[in-house]
């Protein structure tokens, strides 16, 4: 079976029993920090796939890499996912995970780049611009990129809009070349 179509259903399953048990949110919370340990800790995708590691050890080690969590649906989705033996999948369920409940909570990320901290007051004001476009609620992402110099990047879909000092720069520098 595809891994996409596996994932994809495990995903929607646990949205689902999430949702039931009303806490859907706190597995949307786990599971980021869970996709943030299997970026940052690429030997973590290893450990899980081998084959000689015992199922509560592979429990412990997605339970510390999703930072503790205490919901009962994450613990008795873990031991249904090592219980059928698509630890290897796992990746792919929490991308999908994440991408599910976006998509039932309407919301859409936004990655702002800015080259220096924003106040509050202006993170809000372009989080109200994004949602009248989208009409989605936001998640950002802020990223701090000295190199564009002044303004900003948002992207978001397949959007992006560059406002600033450095692709105004670029713009210029095409228009004279």
């Amino acid at each position: 079976m595809d891994i996409g179509i596996v994932s994809s259903r495990y995903a929607k399953a646990l949205l689902k029993y999430a949702s039931a048990h009303n806490q859907s949110e706190a597995v949307f919370e786990a599971m980021k920090v869970l996709r943030d340990s299997f970026l940052k800790v690429p030997r973590l995708k290893v450990a899980l796939g081998d084959p000689m590691l015992s199922a509560d050890k592979q429990f412990r080690l997605l339970h510390v890499a999703c930072g503790q969590s205490k919901s009962t649906c994450v613990q008795e989705f873990f031991r249904l996912v090592i219980k059928n033996r698509r630890v290897a999948v796992m990746p792919f369920i929490v991308t999908s995970y994440i991408e599910a409940y976006r998509t039932q909570k309407n919301v859409v990320l936004c990655k702002l780049t800015v080259p220096a901290e924003l106040k509050d007051k202006t993170i809000e004001r372009l989080k109200q611009v994004v949602e009248r476009k989208t009409h989605k609620n936001v998640d950002f992402a802020i990223a701090i990129d000295p190199s564009i110099i002044g303004g900003f990047i948002i992207e978001y879909d397949s959007q992006c809009l560059d406002a600033s000092v450095a692709g105004r720069l670029r713009e210029l520098r095409k228009q004279i070349v």
